[in-house]
């Protein structure tokens, strides 16, 4: 089983990355973004039940106060989709995940023995006069680096 837990912040509160990466976004000489929701996403692969997944996200990956937690479940990864105008990065395979080593070793400190294997990506929504070649360009030029991250777009 795969679970895709998000941790964004809660309605009221600021979200400083999404605002830093509008600036950013027109630092690097794209026009018309107007918002962006950061989301911090924990993919955890292994033989949990969602209950385990719940303890996971409410317990170890979120605030309780200032943030909000949400699980997708796979059987694969093929059934994944994508949000329109979303860039999602994550670390190429091979690369070293020291997040995701330090999640899987407070994992076990929650008392759940089976083994998991996690790898942390960045998800990005952007509102605004979007197209794929805009969104190419920031995910190349600004959010992901690609020698050791992979991104995807829609």
């Amino acid at each position: 089983m795969v679970f895709e837990i998000e941790i964004k912040s809660k309605k009221g509160f600021l979200d400083p990355h999404g605002i830093h990466t509008v600036s950013d976004i027109e630092g690097i000489g794209i026009k018309g973004v107007k918002s962006v929701d950061y989301i911090a996403v924990y993919r955890v692969s292994g033989n949990i039940t969602v209950k385990q997944a719940k303890i996971i996200a409410s317990e170890l990956l979120s605030d309780k106060i200032t943030e909000d937690f949400y699980i997708k479940e796979y059987e694969t990864l093929e059934q994944k989709r994508i949000e329109n105008n979303s860039i999602e990065v994550w670390f190429k395979s091979g690369v070293t995940d020291t997040v995701s080593e330090s999640v899987v070793k407070a994992i076990k400190d929650l008392g759940i023995e089976e083994d998991v294997v996690v790898k942390t990506g960045k998800k990005y929504c952007l509102k605004g006069e979007l197209n794929s070649k805009k969104l190419d360009k920031i995910a190349t030029g600004l959010l992901a680096n690609t020698l050791i991250q992979e991104y995807l777009i829609k």
